[in-house]
């Protein structure tokens, strides 16, 4: 009720006003005495034209997709026609239950039709005018609305922008030379693979990681999964010449090797994994499962939790790859993560049929 109120205040304030205007009108200035009661049944008759006028008739004839004024014109000869049988049948009650004294009401009462007539016409003018008002506050409400929300996409996608800018100038900043650094680790390998082998394989994994990782930051923003899973098995053996006692399984399907979607996310997720999980064990390694089943593209991930470390980077690189899918794909692409018992677990899901 209180809600009520407040919502409909102004309408309870304008018909209170409309009615004491009225009845000053009519009682003190012309004389004309009429029971309360009286007023408040006619009332409520003109009040329900009025809002069946503004809110049925115009406000479902008049829609902006099809409007429909012969529909409208009908209704409205309806509307009074019906409305002056209610004050007709509402009058004869009030005289013959003799609560009003009414000395002459029959239907052929043209003095009685005329001003029936013109009192209905006047509230719905004063209906139509209410409902056209009342469309073109809420057509401004809505144009400033959407003004307001293209305002703020705008500023979102300057903001994209910048970021995006002071993102490259970093990079740019901290970046070595990229074919002083692959010179060096040629070679570095080359004056180590007879001598020390193992050293020169790993040399040689990592050479290709740093590639790779080049080719993504100046590449296309979606690739081919293929490249990244052969980066990711170079990781794992670049871990494993380090770590010899990593176990990871790496489940894939190879007629997944030609979806695309944003690279690194492969990468991240393994590099991770080695880093702050716990992979040492033969009988529970970690696990990396990448399906694609009706164009519902996942990679889920499982490993055993390290004890020993803190993993607030791995959470830190998680929600890197949130705002990339956030970036790319929006509300098509999913991204949870937690621990579940001795494991903790990262499920991402991306719709690549709604993303296409």
């Amino acid at each position: 009720m209180k809600n009520w109120l407040k919502n409909y205040r102004w309408h309870i304030i304008a018909w209170a006003t409309f009615i004491l205007y009225e009845y000053i009108l009519i009682s003190l200035i012309l004389k004309i005495n009429a029971s309360v009661l009286n007023y408040c049944i006619h009332y409520i008759i003109n009040i329900a034209l009025f809002y069946i006028h503004a809110e049925l008739v115009l406000g479902k004839g008049l829609k902006p997709q099809k409007p429909v004024y012969l529909s409208i014109i009908i209704l409205t000869i309806l509307e009074i026609g019906l409305y002056t049988a209610t004050v007709y049948l509402t009058d004869r009650f009030l005289s013959k239950a003799t609560i009003v004294s009414i000395d002459k009401l029959t239907v052929t009462d043209w003095k009685f039709m005329s001003s029936t007539l013109w009192r209905g016409i006047y509230f719905l003018l004063f209906s139509t005018a209410y409902y056209f008002i009342k469309s073109y506050f809420q057509q401004k409400h809505r144009t400033t609305k959407l003004e307001k929300e293209a305002i703020e996409e705008m500023l979102k996608q300057k903001q994209i922008t910048l970021e995006l800018a002071n993102a490259k100038n970093a990079y740019l900043k901290a970046q070595i030379n990229p074919h002083f650094l692959f010179n060096t680790l040629t070679y570095i390998y080359n004056s180590t693979h007879k001598t020390e082998p193992r050293a020169a394989e790993a040399v040689r994994y990592l050479s290709k990681l740093m590639r790779y990782a080049l080719e993504c930051e100046h590449g296309p923003e979606i690739m081919p999964l293929e490249a990244e899973i052969r980066q990711v098995e170079n990781l794992l053996q670049l871990c494993r010449i380090k770590q010899p006692d990593l176990f990871m399984d790496f489940i894939y399907d190879q007629k997944i090797e030609s979806t695309e979607v944003i690279p690194l996310l492969l990468l991240t997720l393994t590099e991770n994994m080695v880093k702050h999980g716990n992979l040492s064990q033969p009988e529970d390694p970690g696990k990396i499962i990448v399906k694609l089943q009706e164009r519902l593209f996942s990679i889920q991930t499982s490993n055993l939790i390290n004890t020993g470390l803190n993993d607030t980077g791995f959470h830190t690189g998680l929600e890197n790859i949130r705002q990339r899918l956030l970036h790319t794909y929006a509300e098509k692409a999913q991204l949870s993560f937690g621990k579940r018992g001795k494991y903790f677990e990262v499920l991402i899901i991306i719709n690549l049929h709604e993303a296409c």
